[in-house]
């Protein structure tokens, strides 16, 4: 996971400080390497937009995110490229 001076800006924009500390770039990078797997290539985005559900370890992170998946059919990753709002199925 590699983030540049605008990805912090976001991050700073949409967070607060106490939420991006606990930020644990392993576990991370991780889901990040899951969502890759997954054919979402989009990752960084929800990362940035999404930031409470990284938060969570890596085996809750799947749990959750196969709920999504299951919800939301084969073409997951499309219809969660187009409407990222989708991914609050993972809330639930």
């Amino acid at each position: 996971m590699n983030l540049d001076e605008i990805d912090i800006k976001i991050l700073k924009e949409n967070f607060d400080e106490e939420l991006i500390t606990q930020i644990d770039i392993d576990n991370v990078s991780k889901i990040f390497k899951y969502l890759e797997n997954n054919g979402i290539y989009y990752a960084k985005d929800l990362f940035l937009t999404s930031l409470d559900l990284f938060l969570y370890s890596l085996d809750d992170f799947i749990r959750k995110f196969e709920v999504l998946k299951e919800k939301l059919g084969a073409d997951f990753a499309n219809k969660l490229g187009e409407d990222s709002s989708l991914i609050e199925i993972m809330y639930e």
